[in-house]
């Protein structure tokens, strides 16, 4: 089975608003905490959370317990 030809993609996150904005970047780890807090109140116990930051904007991809 032929396979697709891979392009070598270098991702440069050097000046990426998340690595040199220190306003920035804790506005976004409060709202990590916020939702990780409302995430383990929901499931009452201690969760293993998986998330994106788009846009200033917190997306869970999943949450499962921690063991």
């Amino acid at each position: 089975v032929p396979l697709d030809r891979e392009d070598k993609v270098v991702l440069d996150y050097s000046t990426d608003k998340l690595i040199v904005d220190r306003s920035y970047q804790s506005s976004i780890l409060s709202k990590i905490a916020e939702v990780g807090k409302i995430i383990e109140s929901l499931y009452g116990s201690a969760q293993d959370i998986e998330g994106v930051v788009k846009d200033g904007q917190i997306y869970v991809v999943q949450a499962r317990p921690q063991v």
